[in-house]
């Protein structure tokens, strides 16, 4: 398999950023653009996603090993390491990895480390239902999948993600067929295989329900010294809803590492 797509900037320290399911890099983009004064802000294109090659597999396991070896081809020695939901659970999955050498730091947006429901189903299958070939724009798509996706943000995210081909049709620019068969892998716990023991950060949405009061038990077990911080009014993707207090936040962990 070729590189992961990554787009880097800034100075300091190494901070990279993982985004979640059907995103990219551009979700941080915004907020990187604050962190990049005091740190080196890597963001990175999952597999399958974004403008980075697929897998045959897209586990999370699989997305953390292709990281890694993002990582050590880039020649990066030490680095901080954050992801936001499917990008968190890769992310525990890159801590807790024996091969994993010179993190610093984990940062985990908005996700615990459990098997979660499969409630992404209703997206996925609205997706595949949609008919590319008979889209004229974006605001098409748009009209198309109103009823299957009502929450008028959930769809403005996925089609940032429609791009038009050189031959006039339209494409995702995630592996939709791929995700769609590995999605029961991507429901799973990331797979820890050693305590993850640099300091860690749970920044949970106030409004979100993917992180809970029970996560906590699941949370010590794979990580000796976890916090948490709420972003109060802010629901699964507070990167985006609150980006200053996400940003203060962030560089506050970062400056106490």
């Amino acid at each position: 398999m070729s590189g992961l797509n990554s787009q880097q900037a800034g100075q300091g320290p190494v901070f990279i950023m993982l985004h979640g399911l059907f995103g990219s890099l551009d979700n941080f983009r915004s907020v990187s653009l604050h962190l990049e004064r005091s740190l080196t802000v890597l963001r990175m294109d999952l597999p399958g996603h974004g403008l980075s090659p697929s897998l045959p597999t897209l586990s999370i396991e699989a997305m953390a090993d292709a990281v890694l070896a993002e990582i050590d081809q880039l020649g990066i020695k030490e680095f901080h390491l954050l992801g936001h939901s499917l990008g968190g659970k890769v992310a525990m999955s890159v801590a807790g990895n024996p091969s994993c050498q010179g993190l610093q730091s984990l940062c985990v947006v908005d996700i615990a480390p459990r098997q979660y429901k499969p409630h992404h189903q209703p997206i996925i299958d609205a997706l595949q239902a949609l008919d590319l070939q008979q889209i004229t724009d974006r605001r098409d798509a748009d009209l198309q999948l109103r009823n299957a996706i009502p929450d008028a943000g959930v769809r403005a995210f996925l089609l940032k993600s429609l791009y038009r081909h050189d031959s006039g049709h339209f494409d995702w620019r995630f592996d939709l067929q791929q995700l769609a068969t590995d999605y029961p892998l991507i429901c799973r716990p990331p797979i820890v295989n050693r305590t993850i023991e640099p300091p860690t950060l749970f920044i949970k949405g106030g409004d979100s329900d993917y992180l809970g009061a029970d996560d906590e038990t699941g949370i010590k077990a794979v990580c000796a010294h976890p916090s948490l911080k709420i972003i109060v009014g802010a629901g699964h993707w507070p990167h985006a809803e609150k980006p200053a207090q996400f940003t203060r936040i962030c560089q506050e962990f970062l400056s106490h590492v």
